[in-house]
């Protein structure tokens, strides 16, 4: 595996945990703000 391919797999690594991220704050938020 080349330094060019690893970089591309922590860039796609970095994004599919922060897409995770934003969606599970998102589920929090919804439950903080709907579950009144």
């Amino acid at each position: 595996m080349t330094p060019e391919q690893k970089r591309n797999n922590r860039r796609m690594g970095l994004t599919l945990a922060s897409i995770a991220v934003l969606f599970f704050i998102g589920f929090i938020v919804r439950m903080v703000w709907f579950g009144r």
